[in-house]
């Protein structure tokens, strides 16, 4: 079994990569997995968000980026992922794996099943960023948290897609924000099923 420790978590900071260029970290993660420490950073720029894979114990780092209009994944500008938005139909797994919630406050808002396919032999690392591009209000850390580091490891170089299903559910708090609450399942084209897992955002 992966260990996965969470070291820090930070958001709204602001860093210079160089003379001309500023970015904003929206948010930072750094966790130990296996051994080795990565850092995960959302950077806004320009309009887009890019996810740095930072690997500080062998001090190097990856570029993950999701084009959503090309529903393609890149890895250090080469595409290692792509995206397609299926129906219910056509998803003959997922059938009756999530079940409508009881009446608890939550209402039932959406469902949303994606296929992804991937370059086999990409790492856990990146096959989280590859999962949660599809999963609103899920980062990688939670993806890597659910399902596990040594397991996604395993898919990653077992096969080469999966499909994911997404259940949205929405409730309005006290105060009157609405909340949303993810429900999401990943089952890769090995067969195996990993959820449903839960996910929350304001």
């Amino acid at each position: 079994m992966a260990l996965i420790m969470v070291i820090v978590c930070s958001a709204g900071a602001t860093v210079s990569y160089d003379a001309d260029k500023t970015v904003t970290i929206d948010s930072s993660e750094t966790v130990i997995i296996d051994g080795k420490e990565y850092r995960y950073e959302n950077v806004l720029a320009n309009g887009k968000e890019i996810i740095y894979i930072i690997h500080l114990t062998d001090n190097t780092e990856d570029i993950l980026y999701y084009d959503i209009g090309n529903n393609t994944v890149f890895l250090n500008d080469m595409p290692i992922a792509y995206t397609e938005k299926v129906s219910e139909d056509t998803v003959d797994e997922f059938k009756n794996c999530i079940l409508p919630l009881a009446a608890n406050g939550w209402r039932n808002h959406d469902t949303s099943n994606h296929r992804i396919t991937w370059v086999q032999g990409v790492t856990a690392a990146v096959l989280a960023g590859v999962i949660a591009a599809v999963i609103p209000g899920s980062g990688k850390l939670t993806v890597l948290a659910k399902i596990g580091a040594t397991t996604l490891g395993i898919v990653a170089g077992a096969c080469a897609g999966g499909t994911v299903k997404c259940v949205a559910y929405t409730q309005v708090l006290l105060d009157g924000k609405v909340q949303f609450r993810y429900d999401w399942t990943f089952k890769p084209s090995t067969g195996e099923s990993y959820g449903p897992y839960r996910s929350y955002q304001l």
